[in-house]
């Protein structure tokens, strides 16, 4: 498991490293790629994590019946929609909320990495990094979610912030580095990119390299070997079922949205759907000790061999 999941990390570094130099070379990826060539590629690479809670429900509530199976969904689809009705009803506090709330979710893509504190930080980095040299589209891509004055305002308060973030990742890194205080140094190279692409590159690209190639392409590796009893054929069926109703459903509903406003509707839709998912994705995968198992398992862990 350790080589696959330093496969991956050394696949995601390769990606990043050429999307920085591309872009240092003066070409614009960010412009070229359309916000619906971007939301396909979160379809399709960085939604199916989300599918294999199917599976972490069945472990964790031992689903053994229609029943149970039953129950699970109505609750499941309740917390989404709960979810969505808090958006609706105060959007600028639940912006805030679901951002803190992903930014600690994105922390767990390190795993028992010590000081704690730093996977924290490298969660919030993912989060307010763009604020700073991208603050003008952070705020239109915010504004398509909540009202823009808001918008505006959330990313000026986020740019000292996140210098404050960055400094002190910086500064926990100098001083934890050596192997034997818990700094692995592949997460340091990790650490960097992640850094790196979230500062340099516009910020819907940036965040689909990372959600897709990094904290989606790990979740489902470390399941793999986390639901061991299960085939291939299986787990991919698993990841293949539910994404599809998740996407046919979000289909329906940007049909649903004024027609005029193409990507504005593909971004709400989309994160709309995210924050949807990311309640109870996170409260499953708590509830079956999955981050546990992640830090006491070496197969969890990025190796530098």
């Amino acid at each position: 498991m350790t080589k696959y999941l330093t496969l991956q990390s050394n696949l995601f570094m390769i990606i990043v490293f050429i999307t920085i130099a591309l872009s240092c070379l003066g070409l614009d990826i960010a412009s070229a790629s359309s916000v619906l060539a971007l939301i396909l590629i979160i379809a399709i690479f960085g939604v199916p994590h989300g599918a294999l809670d199917t599976l972490f429900a069945k472990k964790a509530f031992a689903l053994n019946s229609i029943n149970k199976w039953l129950q699970f969904v109505s609750v499941y689809i309740l917390l989404s929609v709960a979810v969505l009705i808090f958006w609706m009803l105060l959007p600028t506090i639940f912006f805030i909320v679901f951002l803190c709330f992903s930014a600690l979710h994105f922390s767990d893509d390190l795993g028992n990495m010590k000081p704690k504190l730093l996977s924290t930080l490298y969660g919030f980095n993912v989060i307010t990094l763009p604020s700073i040299l991208h603050s003008d589209e952070l705020a239109k891509l915010y504004g398509y979610l909540i009202d823009y004055g808001h918008a505006v305002k959330l990313v000026n308060a986020m740019m000292p912030f996140s210098i404050i973030i960055a400094a002190l990742t910086i500064l926990l890194i100098m001083i934890f580095f050596p192997k034997k205080y818990g700094i692995d140094q592949p997460y340091i190279w990790e650490i960097a990119a992640v850094s790196a692409l979230i500062l340099l590159i516009k910020p819907l690209l940036a965040f689909t390299i990372y959600f897709c190639f990094m904290h989606s392409a790990r979740h489902i590796l470390r399941a793999k070997f986390y639901f061991v009893e299960y085939s291939n054929t299986a787990l991919l069926i698993t990841l293949i079922a539910p994404t599809l109703i998740v996407l046919l459903f979000s289909a329906w509903i940007f049909q649903t949205l004024p027609a005029e406003k193409i990507d504005e509707n593909l971004i709400k839709v989309t994160f709309a759907t995210l924050a949807a998912l990311t309640f109870p994705h996170a409260f499953l995968l708590n509830k079956v000790g999955f981050l546990t198992w992640i830090n006491t398992n070496s197969v969890g862990k990025v190796s530098s061999s």
